[in-house]
């Protein structure tokens, strides 16, 4: 991949819909989609919870990693489902891709591959300016003030989901065993994420994993938001919104990217609304409206309480409380 133009980054925290909002960019026939290669090109000197007033310090780092990342084609960052036809690729390098994308993630089913740059983008020369790589993250989302002072022309887009339907999400992924359970509540502590709110470390360490929860989004979630509201480069998106107006949000995020509308995303859209095709915990091929509330027949009352309790001190909890 040779353009060098900076990357589109979406964020957010763990089940928040980041990988639907993904999805609909990489519907885009221009966009080259990197989903989730932070898991794959670890940084451990980058602090996944940069301190407060460490952002010129790490700056630098920052955007370097950030386009270190926007090159990984390990399988699962390149092939993750569904996949879409692009327009930097001809119909035989469709193919090919396609081809060497299943072999990959064979090879990544056995053990040989699942880490490594084994996926090639097959982007036809004269096609290669007229890329847009978008990257997805979860685990980078506090890092994200600090790729947008490293690269002048990215632009980012933090998608916030209600702090019940995280945890609901999160428990459910539990109990089907595809989540664990821990909460970064020390290094929230230790890295100055939890100034400011008034708790005691071993208080929030005593609260039921509800509480914990809340608490890790809302500690994360706001401090990125009052770092970037208002600049250029930041879109927030809410995941109630996007699940509600599909097709007029992603307008909003195309324009703020620098994508027209495009035909393929607008069919991916429709066919999303029939609700007829349904996927699994981590897929996306399911009507959106179907994930507004539904953590409210998920959780107890005394749940629900006790998460609203938490993040009703953040700007960003209460705003979408109310809502």
């Amino acid at each position: 991949m040779d353009q060098q133009t900076d990357p589109v980054l979406i964020v957010g925290s763990g089940r928040s819909g980041t990988t639907f909002l993904a999805k609909l960019l990489d519907s885009h026939t221009r966009v080259l989609y990197r989903h989730e290669p932070d898991w794959a090109r670890v940084d451990t000197s980058l602090p996944f919870l940069p301190p407060p007033g460490a952002r010129e310090k790490f700056s630098r780092q920052a955007g370097e990693y950030l386009r270190e990342l926007a090159q990984v084609r390990a399988p699962k960052v390149t092939g993750k489902e569904p996949r879409f036809r692009k327009s930097y690729r001809s119909g035989p390098r469709e193919v090919a891709y396609r081809l060497n994308v299943a072999a990959a993630r064979t090879l990544a089913k056995l053990g040989c591959a699942r880490k490594r740059d084994v996926v090639w983008d097959m982007i036809g020369n004269a096609s290669r300016g007229d890329v847009v790589t978008v990257i997805k993250s979860v685990n980078s989302v506090a890092r994200a003030p600090l790729f947008v002072d490293a690269l002048p022309g990215i632009r980012l887009v933090h998608l916030i989901r209600h702090p019940a339907g995280v945890v609901a999400s999160r428990m459910r992924g539990v109990e089907l065993g595809l989540m664990g359970t821990e909460v970064y509540i020390d290094a929230l502590f230790d890295s100055g994420y939890a100034d400011g709110w008034k708790l005691k470390r071993e208080e929030v360490k005593a609260w039921p994993i509800e509480k914990q929860m809340a608490f890790e989004w809302m500690a994360v979630n706001e401090a990125v938001y009052r770092s970037l509201e208002g600049h250029d480069a930041y879109l927030c998106v809410t995941h109630d919104a996007l699940s509600r107006s599909t097709e007029e949000e992603t307008r909003k995020v195309f324009a703020h990217v620098g994508l027209d509308w495009s035909e393929q995303t607008d069919r991916f859209i429709r066919s999303l609304r029939t609700g007829a095709s349904q996927s699994g915990y981590f897929g996306v091929q399911r009507a959106p409206r179907t994930e507004i509330g539904k953590w409210r027949k998920e959780l107890t009352t005394g749940q629900i309480d006790r998460i609203h309790e938490v993040v009703e001190r953040s700007m960003i909890g209460e705003k979408l409380w109310q809502a």
